[in-house]
């Protein structure tokens, strides 16, 4: 299924909302070996389920188009009779044109199959689930966002991905920019990758199961476009790198709980998600915000390298906010030890004593800490004291350790 492995093939649509054009002469071709084999038109109409004037139609290529649902009956009729060469896999090779109406706006050599489950096709489902979506009416895909960049992007993946479609692309009076996309690349999303439609707040869906189960490249291309799209760094108060959703039900949408997941396989502690306040529609109804957050500056160096935004000014701004500290990273929750203990282990191999200066000078942190950190591995059994603190008539003698 493409929804599973994010491929998407002719027969994955709807036969009765898609038109197609097969490559000139192969419609002949297929309506003259169909005829070989049932004798006549009559006879060929009655096993396909259609009338004359439909092998007529597609033989002599009288219209732009034909349903999709007639294409596949006659290329199953083909196949049955063993002429495999007419198969749907091969067939789907050789489309020159698709489309959802028959006056509706098309993809010319459309890319079938058309393959999501790469970086590109990350970033189209990104956009579509963030500053994006397909309208519920009409099926048609949209994205907007003030960065021209990104909505350029968004044109050239799908063009990429599915062949050369129309789109049309605007500019408001505030300076942002859309793409509308036609209804037959709304029927590949939907029907295909099972895609959401309307409203995200209202319809709470859960990202694709290829994007949650593909390696980390296609899950960072996912990530960064989410983050180039909803994501911020921030230095006002607590030093946070945040993204935020909407929904209209009082817990934090499943898109966002995935989202935290998907981050925290790079390695990456998140907080969250937590409730960021109330807002009224301008349909009337309250949606509630929730938000994610990474606040740790190890975890944040670490976003910084695994994932980052790819946008140059949000790239600078998190720049900003590693520059402002001025500490070294403090250790994760319940971490410290399992560090302090490698670099007590490092000390024993390198032939150096294990005391309290010697491991704050190879942690980088100050001594009075040190200190007390190492108290705690005494006590858990991990250390012991081989020598205590005294005076040797020269001078101190630190307190010194060994590895249990």
């Amino acid at each position: 299924m493409a929804e599973i492995d994010g491929v998407v093939h002719l027969w994955d649509l709807p036969e009765d909302k898609v038109f197609v054009r097969l490559k000139d002469g192969l419609q002949k071709l297929m309506v003259y070996k169909a005829l070989k084999v049932a004798k006549t038109q009559k006879s060929l109409a009655e096993n396909l389920s259609a009338n004359k004037a439909s092998i007529l139609d597609f033989r002599n290529s009288r219209f732009q188009t034909i349903k999709l649902g007639f294409v596949k009956q006659l290329s199953m009729f083909l196949v049955k009779t063993g002429l495999k060469e007419f198969s749907l896999e091969n067939i789907e090779k050789q489309i020159e044109l698709i489309k959802s109406t028959k006056g509706g706006k098309s993809i010319l050599n459309p890319k079938f199959p058309m393959n999501f489950n790469n970086k590109r096709g990350a970033q189209i489902i990104a956009c579509i689930f963030f500053d994006g979506g397909i309208t519920s009416s009409s099926l048609l895909p949209f994205y907007f966002n003030k960065e021209n960049v990104l909505v350029d992007r968004m044109i050239e993946n799908i063009k990429s991905i599915v062949g050369d479609i129309y789109y049309k692309k605007v500019k408001d009076k505030k300076n942002v920019f859309s793409v509308l996309f036609p209804q037959i690349l709304g029927r590949i999303l939907v029907n295909g990758l099972s895609l959401p439609i309307g409203q995200k707040v209202l319809k709470i869906p859960s990202l694709p199961t290829f994007v949650l189960t593909t390696g980390l490249e296609l899950q960072k291309a996912f990530l960064q476009q989410a983050f180039d799209d909803e994501g911020s760094a921030k230095m006002s108060g607590c030093k946070t790198i945040q993204l935020s959703q909407h929904s209209s039900q009082k817990v934090p949408p499943i898109r966002l709980i995935q989202l935290k997941e998907m981050i925290e396989r790079f390695g990456i502690r998140v907080n969250g998600p937590y409730f960021s306040g109330l807002r009224k529609t301008i349909k009337g109804y309250t949606s509630y915000g929730w938000s994610i957050h990474i606040t740790n500056q190890t975890d944040t160096r670490l976003f910084e390298e695994k994932i980052n935004f790819t946008l140059e000014r949000q790239r600078n701004k998190l720049d900003n906010l590693l520059n402002s500290y001025t500490e070294p990273p403090r250790f994760r929750r319940r971490t410290a030890q399992e560090e302090f203990l490698k670099i007590c282990e490092e000390l024993k191999d390198g032939g150096i004593r294990i005391t309290t200066k010697n491991v704050s000078g190879k942690i980088d942190r100050k001594e009075r800490y040190v200190r007390r950190v190492l108290t705690k591995m005494v006590k858990a059994n991990e250390l012991k004291v081989i020598k205590e603190w005294g005076w040797n008539g020269r001078g101190s003698v630190p307190k010194e350790f060994e590895v249990v």
